[in-house]
């Protein structure tokens, strides 16, 4: 698995499956294809934004060769979509953001996903700390408390926060440092 260029055709998947989980989300109304485009415009091809994004793709329809990836090669199948958003370099610390494929969910990329993007907050972008959010309203609770686990052990807090179809659910906040993840390899 890898983080690719994302683009508007994947952006367009990114779409509906997050139509699919609107209660783990910030804003949890569904996106139109016009407000995807926009966000592919405005977001992920701005390199002023605050916010970069990759695709997740498997790696089998690559083809290696001893220097690298041969380019334009056929694109490995979107497993999903994952960014370091709301990057503030002034902090050297950005949030973390990963959606999979429903149909793929609970086979370990989501797990994967989260350590590449670890790995190119701390060992590329330079950054200090990662953080992220997640709702108890859905399974996802359980997958970011086992990254958690992973990198901090199981350093994090919960507070109620999220109003979802008229009840609050609570929210897990958590934090990862270039040195808990470099502790966890």
């Amino acid at each position: 698995m890898i983080l690719d260029v994302l683009t508007l055709e994947d952006c367009e998947y990114v779409r509906i499956w997050r139509n699919q989980c609107l209660e783990t989300l910030r804003t949890p109304y569904p996106l139109t294809k016009e407000m995807q485009e926009d966000f592919y415009r405005d977001v992920v091809c701005n390199r002023n934004s605050p916010h970069r994004y990759w695709g997740i793709v498997s790696e089998d329809e690559f083809k290696r060769h001893s220097v690298g990836y041969d380019y334009p090669a056929k694109k490995g199948k979107l497993l999903g979509m994952g960014g370091l958003t709301n990057i503030e370099w002034e902090n050297s610390q950005a949030e973390i953001s990963v959606i999979i494929d429903p149909t793929l969910q609970r086979q370990g990329y989501g797990k994967e996903a989260v350590h590449l993007l670890l790995d190119q907050a701390f060992n590329y972008l330079n950054l200090e700390l990662v953080y992220g959010e997640c709702y108890l309203s859905h399974e996802g609770f359980r997958f970011w408390h086992k990254v958690v686990d992973t990198y901090k052990g199981g350093t994090a807090s919960i507070r109620k926060g999220k109003l979802w179809d008229g009840k609050r659910y609570g929210t897990l906040y958590f934090d990862v440092s270039r040195d808990d993840f470099r502790k966890a390899r």
